[in-house]
């Protein structure tokens, strides 16, 4: 769907109903690993869709610009719905584009955001994740693998389920195919606990 030049995203059968706004895989990715890189399924989703790259492309060049960007998700995000994931395809690329979140997110108190990001594990950028992650309601999951090295104390965690030190609950929506995350609400309702993912 595009509202005014933004494209969203309208879930699918792991999701459920659920509005979801993207970038580019790899080149929105500062914080990812080697191990993510070459696993990327949003890498491999932009191959098959060339309609969804050209999409991603649209909202990275107009997330470029941070002051048009947060006020037309401001004006274009419906306030009906009660809950939006940020990213299912690229990540918080800089200090500018998280402040545009900060400012959406903080215009919505009837919307649970939630993100899974490796852009905690850039030393520039972790005091602005720290200020989003702050938000009553935003639910931030430090996204890792076993190649990298686990978030400071706080952080709910996105594991992978072959790394040895995953803990936390499989996710639900990738283990049952009769739940889907909107049904589950587990990762943006709920404010403490880590979730395990399959390789996707």
């Amino acid at each position: 769907m595009q509202l005014l030049g933004v494209s969203f995203g309208e879930g699918n059968e792991k999701l459920g109903e659920i509005f979801t706004f993207s970038l580019p895989s790899k080149i929105t990715c500062p914080g990812s690993s080697k191990w993510c890189r070459e696993k990327c399924y949003g890498k491999r989703y932009e191959r098959r869709r060339l309609k969804c790259r050209k999409a991603y492309d649209r909202n990275l060049a107009l997330s470029k610009t941070p002051e048009k960007f947060s006020g037309l998700m401001i004006g274009v995000i419906p306030r009906i719905i009660t809950s939006f994931r940020i990213h299912v395809s690229g990540d918080f690329y800089s200090i500018e584009y998280i402040e545009s979140w900060i400012k959406i997110c903080s215009s919505f108190s009837n919307i649970q955001f939630w993100a899974y990001t490796r852009s905690w594990n850039v030393r520039t950028l972790i005091a602005s994740l720290e200020k989003l992650r702050n938000l009553s309601n935003v639910q931030l999951f430090a996204s890792t693998d076993p190649t990298m090295p686990l978030p400071s104390k706080g952080w709910r965690i996105a594991f992978i389920e072959e790394d040895s030190r995953a803990e936390g609950i499989l996710c639900p929506a990738q283990f049952n195919e009769s739940i889907t995350c909107l049904k589950c609400g587990y990762c943006f309702n709920q404010t403490k606990g880590n979730v395990v993912f399959k390789v996707h």
